[in-house]
């Protein structure tokens, strides 16, 4: 099966679903694409372009269409579970996919009536990840994302962290270099609790680093037991208080270890629904 993978060039979603899972499934992947003509099937990463897909459906190309975060952000960050269906079923009628690749269990879910085979499948952790070498003290609590994405979770974990004499840094330059990192947002729409992938999570357990996480599906749905659950700074205080001791880092790094979602597996899981479709 010759595939391609295509989509537009972003800081999150098109490295790892496009570049890295692309390669790995031994796909030709190439940014906004212009020829299309030899092959079986195209996987577009997140939002497609309409001529894209008009060149697609004149070649007779099968579209499969990898959803994640494809949602207008910020303001979809906020729809209401009636508002995300809403928009999901109009993407779907333009796309027009064969077969959907969703982020989590429960976008597969609410997109099981459109009348295609839905694959939910997660991130993998970033290949080649450091492992944390779990300090003695805790001296730094990490995020890695955007940080227009924490609203008020930045000056709660500022000064939480202050109060320890911890520091809170956004996007260290490693993961293992924080010894607690945190996957928290600010935002309570359906699209985010839902659909957004669980890479934060992913890469936590691959780097064997303590994590803190909101209760999101992607989250619970990759959960392996070693996670720690905050939705205010209540919570947050009392997961930082469980983490502070050395020996309970060194117990989450083990089960978090054991249950890595690494490069290959992903491919392998992805490879093989892939070549069991029908067109």
């Amino acid at each position: 099966m010759k595939l391609l993978v295509t989509g537009r060039p972003t800081k999150g979603s098109w490295p790892i679903r496009g570049v890295q899972l692309g390669g790995a499934i031994g796909a030709h992947v190439e940014e906004n694409i212009n020829k299309v003509n030899g092959f079986d099937a195209a996987i577009i990463v997140k939002r497609p372009r309409l001529d894209l897909l008009e060149r697609l459906r004149q070649r007779g190309v099968p579209v499969i269409w990898d959803i994640v975060d494809s949602w207008p952000q910020p303001v979809g960050n906020e729809w209401t579970h009636e508002q995300c269906v809403a928009w999901l079923r109009n993407e779907f009628e333009t796309v027009q996919p064969k077969a959907i690749v969703a982020a989590t269990e429960q976008m597969a879910e609410d997109c099981k009536d459109f009348g295609v085979p839905v694959l939910a499948l997660p991130h993998h952790h970033r290949p080649g990840i450091k492992r944390n070498p779990i300090r003695e003290r805790v001296r730094t609590v990490g995020y890695e994302g955007g940080e227009q994405y924490l609203g008020w979770w930045a000056p709660a974990l500022t000064k939480a962290c202050a109060s320890r004499g911890w520091t809170f840094v956004v996007n260290p330059e490693h993961l293992a270099d924080v010894d607690i990192v945190v996957a928290v947002r600010h935002h309570q729409g359906y699209a985010a609790k839902s659909w957004k992938s669980a890479v934060k999570l992913a890469n936590a357990q691959g780097s064997g680093t303590p994590c803190v996480a909101n209760r999101e599906c992607g989250y619970f749905e990759t959960r392996c037991g070693g996670e720690r659950w905050a939705t205010d700074e209540n919570g947050m205080q009392q997961a930082l208080d469980y983490l502070t001791p050395c020996e309970a880092r060194q117990l989450v790094q083990r089960t978090f270890l054991a249950h890595t979602l690494p490069l290959d597996v992903i491919a392998a899981r992805y490879l093989k629904w892939l070549r069991a479709l029908s067109f």
